[in-house]
């Protein structure tokens, strides 16, 4: 259920979604709290007094939230669940904010450059201060009233500047990262990024290890207690699924002057990863063949846990197409993702990059439906009525995104170029990149259905088109001996053959051809990629395949085949042309049986290696096998803390649904057969 908003005696109200249980650590125990409201129950929404505007609410929020600490940390750090503001437009998400600016300066000085601009966008920006000054202040209060003296103190005082100047400690940047984080949980932001955490905060952990405040041993302490504190409200934070958070930490990459980034907390952050075993936040990993050997080594190690982190990007394929799309040179040098995959400057992008997924086997059916298939002799001349068929689609779809509308958001817009500047909120494309972001599903079906269209009709023509197809539209009924045959026949798509990579390069073309001209309401354009977490939703309405996809089956998961192994996949990738429009998140995918893994470490990084020089653009893998999976799901009480890799986001297995939780085995077990 969608949340609802609507004005009753000039008070807003909210349906709220679903009941659920909050757990939470306090005391060395585990807390559940019963966060069961009804349906039909009214979210505390907190608004002003006088004229309507969406700072003076945020100023209510913040002087009503609730706000408790939490014993079981050295982080303040707290989300109210229960109230929230009510919003006109859809609020940003899936994407971080320049956390630098806070950390590494001062928050007044940010506010005062906004509120200098005058007029309606200074006004709100000075309401955004005073907010923000009010949880401040707020927060001091309650630590004030905390038994823990020592650890009290210490947050007090890193609280007492920290809207003022630059942090000063490490922990006291953690702790800054922290409370702009709540806030914009608060503020019903969604999967909300973290950023290059290694490179902001790695001068003030260089200061503290040489002045002897903290060790390697006690900064790693704080990191895992920062991821720690970080996954508390799991549920809360959750967007189409539980795990579904976006908390991602960006870790190395290249340089401008070719370079590569790394710092000691590059491997902290790793190697914290795998000590706190929790599904978010996660890392995400910048590769390049210019890193080191044993970071990456590092990395690999790191997947031994099991959390599906890192998540590998290649530098050496993504940044030349930010710069060719027009991002600035030292912009792309610099690029974090939204909250998965999807490339995004922090400070100067709007960039809603996961606001809709077009389905590529959509035009494709379409094309089948045309009442003139026995006219076409060729099997080239099918492929371009595809090709017709699915330029209509993107533009359709395209007319689409015009529709989206978004809220004002004064804080955002104070930490993004360009708004100052031009005295211009965020959402009215005030940021200097303005971009749409859409992901994708159904590549998979259209090639395989391609090419055994191929087969069966143009090249052994032991069927008529017409003839098959009226058996796909039937949904195959009575007809299992066809369906076992086109799923022998095999996959297409991602097996690393010559002619399959043409047409999926020919089809990468047609769409971004179809998307050049397109700009959007607030003057940004837009990008797409091959991989989206949307691969059972949007399969459930869509048609039956002749590749043996029945209707409403799930679409192949990202770039990846349950009859490929992860060299071929890999092959295959690195051949696909992601220039134009084509880089919003291309993600090889593939399964990884734990002892495979750990019987064959060296082997891997060493297959990692070549990976990254082949050209592979984004990587994840799951490491579980079959067995464990199929266990899980008939005895979850024995697997609380299972988790698998979706797409960007990982998520404990009990907490998936039940047509996820038999993708995942089947494609475990196909996997096994061909790894």
């Amino acid at each position: 259920m969608g949340l609802k908003t609507k004005i009753k005696n000039d008070m807003w109200h909210i349906n709220y979604i679903i009941p659920y249980t909050a757990k939470y650590l306090q005391g060395g125990k585990l807390h559940f709290i019963k966060k069961s409201i009804p349906i039909v129950a009214r979210l505390r929404v907190v608004r002003g007094v006088g004229p309507r505007d969406i700072s003076s609410d945020i100023v209510m929020l913040m002087n009503k939230v609730d706000l408790q600490v939490l014993s079981d940390s050295s982080f303040f750090y707290w989300i109210d669940e229960y109230k929230t503001i009510a919003v006109k437009g859809n609020v940003l998400s899936n994407f971080c904010i320049d956390y630098n600016r806070v950390v590494n300066g001062s928050f007044n000085e940010v506010a005062d450059k906004a509120i200098a601009v005058g007029g309606s966008y200074g006004e709100r920006a000075t309401n955004i201060k005073s907010a923000i000054h009010s949880l401040r202040n707020r927060t001091v209060e309650v630590l004030r009233k905390c038994q823990d003296r020592k650890r009290a103190d210490r947050t007090i005082d890193e609280m007492l500047v920290l809207l003022e100047q630059p942090a000063r400690h490490f922990h006291e940047g953690l702790q800054r990262v922290l409370f702009f984080n709540q806030f914009m949980w608060q503020t019903r932001h969604r999967l909300n990024g973290l950023g290059r955490l290694d490179k902001i905060l790695g001068n003030l952990y260089e200061t503290d290890l040489k002045s002897g405040l903290i060790t390697e041993e006690s900064a790693c302490a704080m990191v895992c207690d920062f991821m720690r504190i970080l996954n508390q409200w799991y549920e809360y934070k959750s967007s189409s699924l539980l795990g579904d958070i976006g908390q991602i930490i960006i870790l190395g990459g290249v340089e401008p002057d070719g370079n590569y980034f790394y710092n000691p907390l590059t491997y902290i952050f790793l190697k914290a990863q795998a000590n706190i075993n929790k599904p978010d936040p996660k890392t995400f990993i910048r590769v390049s063949k210019n890193m080191p050997d044993d970071l990456l080594s590092v990395a690999v190690e790191t997947l031994k846990a099991g959390t599906g982190s890192p998540l590998f990007s290649n530098d050496d394929v993504i940044i030349p197409q930010l710069i060719k799309f027009g991002i600035n040179r030292d912009e792309a040098y610099d690029y974090c993702v939204s909250a998965c995959w999807e490339p995004f400057i922090p400070g100067k992008s709007l960039d809603q990059n996961n606001i809709k997924a077009f389905d590529f086997y959509r035009p494709l059916d379409k094309a089948l439906n045309e009442n003139d298939l026995n006219r076409i002799k060729t099997f080239d001349s099918f492929v371009e009525k595809y090709k017709q068929s699915l330029a209509r689609e993107w533009k359709c779809f395209c007319y689409d995104l015009n529709k989206f509308v978004w809220a004002c958001d004064p804080f955002v817009s104070m930490l993004t170029d360009g708004c100052n500047e031009r005295g211009k909120d965020i959402s009215e494309g005030g940021a200097i990149h303005s971009n749409y972001g859409v992901t994708s599903v159904g590549m998979g079906s259209a090639v395989d259905t391609l090419f055994n269209i191929k087969k069966l009709v143009y090249d052994e023509r032991r069927y008529r088109l017409d003839e098959l197809n009226k058996k796909r539209k039937n949904n195959f009924k009575n007809d299992e001996e066809l369906v076992d045959e086109l799923r022998h026949l095999g996959h297409s798509f991602a097996h690393d053959k010559e002619e399959v990579e043409e047409l999926v390069n020919e089809i990468i073309k047609v769409s971004n051809d179809a998307v050049r001209n397109y700009i959007n309401p607030i003057g940004g354009k837009v990008k797409f990629g091959l991989s989206s977490p949307f691969y059972i939703r949007n399969a459930k309405n869509s048609p039956a395949d002749l590749a043996g996809r029945k209707n409403g089956d799930p679409y192949g998961t990202h770039i990846s085949c349950m009859d490929a192994s992860y060299t071929e996949l890999v092959n295959f990738a690195g051949k696909l042309d992601y220039s134009g429009h084509a880089f919003n998140g291309n993600v090889v995918d593939y399964f990884l049986p734990p002892t495979l893994l750990e019987k064959n470490l060296k082997k891997f990084v060493l297959f990692m290696k070549a990976a990254i020089r082949v050209g592979f653009f984004q990587m994840q893998m799951n490491i579980v096998d079959s067995s464990t999976l199929i266990d899980a799901k008939v005895h979850p009480d024995q697997y609380p803390e299972l988790i698998v890799r979706v797409w960007g986001f990982s998520a404990y297995f009990n907490d998936l649904p039940e047509d996820y939780k038999d993708l995942l085995i089947e494609r475990a077990i196909r996997s096994e057969k061909v790894a």
